[in-house]
């Protein structure tokens, strides 16, 4: 009878493991892998001529502003998406 006592008593409820390591949204990863692709300048032309924007040549300035948007994306990600634990 006492162990069928021990058997009864309410244990808690446990999240599944699916909510407790859910992790974040997998479209994440695809725009991370889109943003560092950008920010390396392998896609334009080696024989293209050189053009300054903003006092720099153009490649730069398109590095720095992908750069940039992984920044800005990766403090959305923190400030909107990351777990609460």
């Amino acid at each position: 009878m006492i162990g069928a006592m021990a058997h009864s008593a309410p244990t808690p409820r446990r999240a599944p493991v699916d909510e407790r390591r859910r992790g974040f949204p997998a479209w994440i990863w695809p725009v991370y892998v889109l943003l560092f692709g950008a920010s390396v300048p392998w896609y334009l032309p080696g024989d293209a001529p050189l053009r300054i924007w903003l006092g720099l040549p153009h490649w730069v300035v398109i590095s720095l502003a992908a750069t940039a948007a992984v920044a800005v994306f990766t403090a959305f990600v923190v400030h909107r998406l990351w777990p609460e634990e």
